[in-house]
């Protein structure tokens, strides 16, 4: 059985892991300060009107690595303040980009001054969060997840499931 975190494609191959991934998610190690050097320095800009109306189209290719996320292997708790108002696209999701006021990984500790974006998949518990309280600028936010690389900036994201709140 898959043991890895439960967000975006990684919930639906859990059960039955091909194991050409399997072999590849399995050698990942958390690498705690590389990944903390690769947090951003400035915010993701936001998302433009055409991307959040696309989103429903990209993020399936998305999920299948063409333009996706790439593991780290690591899992995060942060704390911040998100820099706009939260994002919702036709996928679904909510993004986040926060201004970072703490971000630990395996004891390790980033800098002031970072930002991350948080990506919030539907059927979490931190998309109800979402859903039922308005994520705006400036409100305080403390969660865990999945450290993923989007290949799109490239940049950091958390992809928070259970563990979030305002």
């Amino acid at each position: 059985m898959w043991h890895g975190p439960r967000h975006y494609w990684r919930k639906e191959l859990r059960a039955r892991p091909p194991k050409r991934l399997a072999l590849q998610w399995a050698a990942l190690v958390c690498d705690p300060a590389g990944t903390i050097e690769q947090l951003s320095h400035e915010p993701q800009p936001a998302l433009g009107w055409l991307s959040r109306a696309v989103a429903f189209l990209t993020t399936p290719f998305k999920r299948l690595g063409i333009s996706g996320w790439k593991e780290t292997g690591c899992t995060a708790a942060a704390q911040g303040a998100p820099v706009r108002d939260a994002q919702h696209s036709t996928d679904g999701f909510w993004t986040i980009d926060l201004a970072l006021a703490s971000f630990v990984i395996g004891g390790q500790t980033a800098s002031p001054g970072r930002f991350i974006r948080i990506e919030v998949e539907p059927g979490t518990r931190a998309h109800d969060v979402c859903a039922a309280t308005r994520v705006v600028k400036g409100a305080a936010v403390l969660l865990s997840g999945p450290v993923v690389i989007d290949t799109d900036g490239p940049f950091l994201e958390i992809h928070p499931d259970d563990d979030f709140h305002l």
